[in-house]
């Protein structure tokens, strides 16, 4: 080998295979997984996981291409290569892995035109290695988890809604037509240039018997056949859990060898050889017995007798549509040629009758009870029930007009009902259940056509389900539907959830008028009689005033009177005794001498001093 070769070697033709596939894959399991969980189907799930392993298994395979196809710089990392791309998804020992390794490594640090990606890759591979963890133990083991992860939440299945059932169905079918033209195109190469071309074809032959599986198992889930759906999943867990341990069980390959990702698993060999699953089978068992079965007496003996045996099985499986059993809660109402048949119904047990066409035998629930449901239609969402009127309760909720066309209201009820004549809920009516839905809705526009939406939301409950379970059972027995009304429930009356902010902000306005309405009317009841009781405080005040003033005056009067008649009486008197009090007032509470005016005459003198 050149010591200095080129590190862009020539590609892979196949690469570009791989890759496709792988992306295939890819898609199939992302959406097989999606599918199986919208529709609960665990049978898809199941096929999920096989593509899943579909893909970890191509992935190898890329690697190992890429092994192949883009040699090191030096002879020792090119042994390295050989050992990494082993090492991938095989086990190796410490002296063929690890060292090669490091030696790739050391080479490919000193070439400084290495993408850093691929630098980063060699690394990873070299702690992989140090801690030697094999990647196919780790593939399987992932599976495996999620095998078991499947079987400990297996989801009951229920039926899909038919526009489901037809995409996953053509979902299946494309998927497995893309299998059989890979299984197609990978069984022309030639193993010398595409070494797993092989165990490819293999794999999507038996991939696309799982899709076939897995397209068969929608049909019957929509069907109602839930066990058959079960047995086909625990068929495709039992598939993937065999490709489980073919990849731990996988032989170690020879040091030569080890630029080929081995697909050597016992359940493509079996399952995968031809076309026909059968044959391939039958293949297997030859390989195995060294035999040839195809030519032994006892294949003589069954293809001398398939045909009588076929014909003998349609014929018992055809008289067996003669045999129904009735269930504890039943009752069957017998159409011979489409003819109601008189007499009493069916009662609970095995009957025997004529086969199918001629016979045809309706089970009717008697002693069950049954509900319909008013205001929405679906399936409600699993867990405590959100009873906030803002949020739907189901997919679909009908809005009813009231009073004057412009109020809207939304009203979640149930009606429970027990049938009671079987031939009168089958016969007196095309479809009693959809014509008992009507007589609820009737019953729910004669309560709330004259009212408005304030007052529809604030009647009381009691006494309206009273009103409208007498009025279904009215109409019921009027049409003759042969059924006895239980009970009408109404779990709420609101408005359509679409313009709950709407209405919460005129809801909100209203509260927000009324409180302040209310605030207006307290603040007038704490003024008004303040001012009140002000006036007439001031009044009162005004009042006493005004009579003291006028007493004040009249008394001010009588004295200014009695003053002057006492002046007009004695003069000279008056002004003496007015001078003496007004002496007496001025000084009142000073210290003051008394001085005689015979003082002076007598010749006394006073001096004033400083």
């Amino acid at each position: 080998m050149n010591m200095h070769q080129d590190d862009s070697a020539v590609q892979d033709p196949y690469r570009g295979v791989s890759l496709v596939l792988l992306a295939a894959a890819i898609l199939g399991m992302t959406a097989a997984f999606v599918g199986g969980i919208k529709l609960t189907n665990p049978a898809m799930l199941a096929s999920g996981i096989t593509l899943g392993l579909a893909a970890s298994i191509l992935a190898g395979i890329l690697k190992v291409q890429a092994a192949r196809t883009n040699p090191p710089q030096s002879e020792d990392a090119a042994l390295a290569a050989d050992t990494v791309s082993a090492a991938a998804f095989d086990e190796g020992s410490e002296e063929a892995a690890r060292a090669p390794v490091e030696s790739a490594v050391k080479s490919h640090r000193r070439s400084p035109l290495l993408p850093p990606i691929k630098r980063e890759a060699l690394r990873l591979w070299r702690w992989i290695e140090k801690f030697k963890i094999n990647l196919r133990a780790v593939t399987a083991f992932a599976w495996s988890t999620a095998i078991v992860i499947l079987l400990m939440h297996r989801a009951k299945a229920q039926a899909p809604p038919l526009r489901w059932v037809v995409i996953a169905f053509l979902f299946s079918i494309v998927a497995t037509g893309l299998a059989v033209v890979a299984a197609r195109y990978l069984e022309n190469i030639d193993p010398v240039l595409f070494p797993e071309s092989v165990g490819l074809c293999r794999g999507a032959r038996v991939t696309g018997w799982i899709l076939v599986v897995t397209a068969l198992s929608v049909v019957l889930q929509w069907a109602k056949l839930n066990s058959i759906v079960q047995a086909l999943y625990f068929a495709i867990l039992i598939a993937n859990a065999a490709t489980c341990y073919g990849l731990l069980r996988t032989k170690r390959l020879k040091k030569t060898d080890r630029k080929i990702f081995s697909l050597d698993f016992a359940l493509l060999s079996v399952l995968g050889r031809r076309p026909n699953i059968l044959a391939s089978a039958l293949d297997a068992a030859e390989q195995q017995l060294g035999i040839d079965l195809r030519s032994t007496w006892a294949l003589t003996i069954v293809r001398r007798t398939l045909e009588p045996l076929l014909i003998c099985l349609c014929l018992v499986g055809w008289l067996s549509t003669s045999l129904t059993v009735v269930g504890v809660d039943e009752q069957g109402l017998v159409e011979r040629l489409g003819v109601p048949q008189a007499g009493r119904p069916l009662a609970p047990g095995l009957h025997l009758h004529g086969p199918w066409p001629i016979d045809r035998v309706f089970q009717v629930p008697m002693a069950r009870i049954l509900d319909v449901q008013v205001g929405h239609e679906g399936e409600e969402a699993e867990g405590p029930e959100n009873v906030l009127w803002a949020v739907e309760h189901a997919p679909n909720e009908y809005t009813l007009v009231l009073g004057n066309g412009r109020d809207l209201i939304t009203v979640d009820a149930d009606v429970q009902y027990q049938i009671v004549d079987a031939h009168a809920w089958r016969y007196n009516c095309q479809n009693s259940e959809d014509a008992l839905r009507a007589i609820a809705y009737r019953a729910v526009m004669r309560s709330t056509v004259n009212l408005t939406l304030t007052e529809a939301v604030s009647q009381n409950i009691s006494v309206l389900t009273a009103k409208m379970r007498a009025m279904v059972q009215k109409d019921a027995d009027d049409m003759g539907l042969g059924v006895h009304i239980l009970a009408y429930t109404v779990g709420g009356m609101h408005p359509p959830v679409p313009v709950a902010p709407a209405y919460e902000a005129v809801v909100s306005a209203q509260l927000a008028a009324g409180t302040a309405a209310i605030n207006a009317q307290a603040f007038r009841n704490r003024t008004v009689p303040a001012a009140q009781s002000e006036v007439i405080a001031g009044e009162n005040s005004a009042r006493a005033e005004g009579a003291q003033a006028l007493a004040l005056a009249a008394g001010q009067a009588w004295s200014f009177r009695a003053l002057e008649s006492q002046y007009r009486a004695a003069p000279g008197e008056y002004f003496f005794r007015r001078r003496l009090e007004t002496l007496e007032k001025d000084l009142h509470g000073h210290p003051y001498t008394v001085l005689d005016n015979r003082f002076m005459r007598d010749g006394g003198q006073v001096w004033q001093t400083h």
